[in-house]
């Protein structure tokens, strides 16, 4: 879940929304798929939900108070990178 938080709150760091509140309706995003503002076919909600309630209503304030919780930790070196090197182990 912090790999989902983290990318989901790229969008924070990077100033292309505000804060929480506008990343909550951003379209570009899986966050407001996740919250019920936004629908797609394609996105599995239901297993990242499943990891704070099995009642998605109740899940889905738990998941963005997780988020929200998120935002103070700015970026972290742990989780960026990628790619061949980091794939290698670099």
């Amino acid at each position: 879940m912090e790999l989902v938080r983290y990318i989901h709150l790229n969008h924070v760091r990077a100033g292309i929304v505000k804060g929480l509140k506008e990343l909550d309706k951003y379209p570009y995003c899986g966050h407001s798929f996740i919250l019920g503002k936004q629908k797609n076919d394609w996105q599995d909600i239901e297993y990242v939900l499943g990891f704070f309630d099995e009642n998605i209503s109740t899940a889905r304030p738990q998941y963005r108070l997780f988020v929200h919780k998120g935002i103070a930790q700015g970026r972290r070196p742990d989780l960026i990178g990628g790619g061949l090197i980091r794939s290698y182990g670099g």
